[in-house]
């Protein structure tokens, strides 16, 4: 079998693995320093590194969960936020199975422009994919209240995910607060849909299988 070797798809993995493991491609997406290269590294290698270089194009990870009994890989791109590089992160869109969106709780220009990056996504996918909305770095959120700077309300989060039709969590990389929640809800999400497909085709491949003729009868 050939097949690209960084984009392959879900149901080559599945042929060539045991019953039970799964791999989903997963895109993070959200303005420019909003953490999602901090997330990644939360979430992979349960660390936290301050001062990190912006992501330059796009970079992956590869993290295994044990998803209720079920192990599922998650391959997480980390794509650039800068309005240079969007064209890049598009481009990705098409091969994902899912979408982990940030937006930083501190700064309100990142959260205003998530249904911008919610239209690139479906764009760029042609469908509706699977999307878990995190407002990060709410360790920030007490030291921007106390100056007085503006900053988004766990509600306004909530509103903005279900208007979307997105899971919500709010998420701290520095702390680690959320971080392995928000990723196997998408991982839930995205097995679910899966075996909703699988059932889905094995439904219409059913209906599709005519019945054997009957017998002529002797009476």
């Amino acid at each position: 079998m050939s097949y690209d070797p960084v984009f392959f798809s879900v149901n080559q993995f599945v042929r060539m693995s045991s019953p039970r493991e799964r791999m989903y491609k997963v895109v993070m997406v959200g303005d420019s320093v909003v953490g999602k290269t901090s997330f990644i590294l939360r979430v992979c290698r349960d660390e936290f590194k301050p001062n990190l270089n912006p992501t330059i194009g796009v970079d992956s990870q590869v993290k295994t969960f044990d998803v209720d009994g079920d192990m599922v890989a998650l391959q997480i791109w980390d794509t650039a936020g800068q309005e240079r590089f969007r064209s890049i992160a598009t481009s990705y869109f098409r091969r994902s199975d899912g979408v982990i969106l940030l937006y930083d709780v501190t700064y309100e220009a990142s959260f205003l422009n998530v249904r911008d990056w919610i239209t690139a996504v479906e764009d760029g996918a042609g469908k509706k994919l699977p999307i878990v909305l995190c407002g990060n770095k709410t360790d920030l959120r007490p030291t921007a209240e106390k100056y007085g700077k503006k900053v988004i309300s766990t509600e306004a989060g909530k509103k903005l995910a279900k208007a979307a039709g997105a899971i919500f969590f709010e998420t701290s990389a520095k702390e680690g607060s959320n971080i392995q929640e928000a990723v196997l809800g998408l991982a839930r999400c995205l097995r679910q849909e899966e075996d909703r497909e699988s059932k889905a085709l094995a439904l219409q491949l059913t209906n599709q299988v005519e019945p054997a003729e009957k017998p002529a009868s002797c009476c």
